[in-house]
C-alpha cells in the first residue's frame, strides 16, 4: 500500500490487547500488529497497551487508561476472543493478584465513548454471552469506525438474528494466520534431544481437570504413540497469571497428570516457553491436537494438520474450523479423541492435503493483508480531512 511519509510523520496510534493474559496466541499479536502498522505507517507512533504494564520478550505494554487515549488519531482493539463482559467469569481469575480500580473489560468497551480518535476492533471474536449484552453492541455498532470480526459466528452473535445482515461488520481471518510470516523470522534456543522435524506430534488440553478423562488421554496417547512410532509432545501453551493450580487458564497441570498417567513416556516440554521456542515446535510437529486455538492455528498456517478437542462448544474453534470445511476436525467428546488422532496423522502423511493447507494458509494471510490495508487508508483518510 502507498503511504506518503510526509503525511504520517505525526500520526499517533494506541493498540489495545489483552496480552497481559500472558497466553501465547494473545501475547503475539499485539507485536505482529504492530509491525503491520509500521509496514504502512512507518514514521507513525505506535504504543501499546494492556490492563496492566506488561513485559513480553518482544515489546513492553503501558496500562490502559481512559483519560490518556484521548489524543490519539486512531485507537484500535486488535485480535483474540476479547468481546466479552466475562469479568467475573474469566477476567477476575486471570487479573486476581492485579488491583484494577476498574472492571477489566473496560479495556474493550469504556474508550468506545472518546470523540476524536478513529476507533476500531480487527480480527476480534465475540462470546455468545454478549447476546446478553445489547447495549455494549448498540455501542460498538454506532461509535465504532471500523470492525471487523474472524468468523460467521461472531458476526451473528453481534446482529442477533439469523436473518439480518449488518454490512458494516466484515469478516477477516484470525491474526494467527500471519504467525509463520513473523516466527520465521525468530530465533528459537530450544534443545530439540531426539526430535527431529515431523516424527513428533503436538498435544495440549486446557480447561479439563476430569481424573477419569486425564487417565483416558493419556492410555490414548501412549497406544497411539506406540502403534505409530510417532513421539507425542505434552506442549503448554497457555501461560496466566493466575497462580491457581486448577485455574482453567492453566494447561500445565492437566498435561502432567497425563504425562504421570502415561509412566513418563511422552515429552512433557517446560511451562512459560518464549513465543519463538513454541512456535519453533508448533511449526516442526507433524501434526497438532489439543484445545488451544492458536497451537491450532500456528500449525495450519504452515500448512501442518491440526485439531481441537474442547468439551465447550466454542463459537472459535467452529469459526476457524468450519471456515476450512473441516468441521469433523473440532470435537467436543473425548471419547473421539483416538480416532481423531489417527485421522491427522494420515492427513500429515499426504502430501497433496498438506499442498492445499499452504495455499488456503497463503490466502488467510493475503486476506489479512488486504483488510490491513484498507483499515490503514481508512485512518489516514480521517487524519488528513
Amino acid at each position: 500500500m502507498g503511504m506518503h511519509q510526509e503525511q504520517t510523520l505525526n500520526l499517533k496510534i494506541a493498540v489495545l490487547s489483552l496480552a497481559d493474559i500472558n497466553n501465547y496466541g494473545d501475547k503475539f499479536f499485539p507485536y505482529i500488529f504492530r509491525s503491520e502498522l509500521k509496514a504502512r505507517f512507518p514514521n507513525a507512533d505506535i504504543d501499546l497497551y494492556t490492563n496492566t504494564e506488561y513485559h513480553c520478550e518482544l515489546y513492553d505494554t503501558s496500562k490502559y487508561s481512559l483519560p490518556g487515549l484521548a489524543d490519539y488519531d486512531a485507537v484500535i482493539l486488535a485480535g483474540g476472543d476479547t468481546i466479552q463482559r466475562l469479568d467475573e467469569e474469566n477476567w477476575n481469575d486471570i487479573y486476581d493478584s492485579f488491583t484494577l480500580g476498574r472492571k477489566p473489560s473496560d479495556i474493550i468497551f469504556e474508550w468506545l465513548a472518546l470523540d476524536k480518535p478513529y476507533k476500531a476492533y480487527f480480527s476480534v471474536g465475540v462470546h455468545p454471552q454478549m447476546q446478553e449484552h445489547r447495549q455494549d453492541i448498540l455501542s460498538m455498532l454506532t461509535r465504532l469506525d471500523y470492525l471487523s470480526v474472524r468468523g460467521c459466528l461472531s458476526k451473528k452473535i453481534i446482529e442477533g438474528s439469523l436473518v439480518y445482515n449488518y454490512n458494516q461488520i466484515r469478516i477477516v481471518p484470525d491474526l494467527g494466520w500471519l504467525f509463520a510470516k513473523y516466527l520465521d523470522r525468530m530465533d528459537q534456543d530450544i534443545p530439540m534431544v531426539g526430535l527431529t522435524s515431523g516424527n513428533y506430534m503436538v498435544f495440549e488440553v486446557f480447561y479439563e481437570f476430569d481424573d477419569e478423562i486425564l487417565r483416558f488421554s493419556a492410555k490414548a496417547l501412549s497406544e497411539f504413540q506406540s502403534e505409530t512410532n510417532v513421539k507425542v509432545m505434552l506442549l503448554p501453551i497457555i501461560h496466566t497469571k493466575s497462580k491457581r493450580a486448577l485455574s482453567t487458564w492453566n494447561d500445565y497441570y492437566p498435561l502432567s497428570k497425563i504425562q504421570e498417567y502415561a509412566g513418563g513416556a511422552f515429552l512433557l516440554m517446560p511451562d512459560q516457553l518464549s513465543i519463538a521456542n513454541v512456535g519453533f515446535l508448533l511449526k516442526n510437529a507433524k501434526f497438532y491436537l489439543g484445545s488451544s486455538m492458536h497451537g491450532a492455528v500456528t500449525c495450519l498456517s504452515y500448512g501442518i494438520p491440526a485439531g481441537n478437542i474442547l468439551t465447550w462448544t466454542a463459537p472459535k474453534l467452529q469459526e476457524l474450523h468450519g471456515a476450512r470445511m473441516r468441521a469433523d476436525c473440532f470435537i467436543n467428546h473425548w471419547g473421539k479423541l483416538p480416532g481423531l488422532l489417527r485421522q491427522l496423522n494420515r492427513e500429515a502423511e499426504d502430501n497433496t492435503n498438506r499442498g492445499y493447507g499452504k495455499i488456503y494458509a497463503d490466502y488467510m494471510r493475503h486476506r489479512l493483508s488486504q483488510e490491513l490495508d484498507y483499515l490503514c487508508l481508512e485512518i489516514q483518510k480521517r487524519r488528513f480531512l
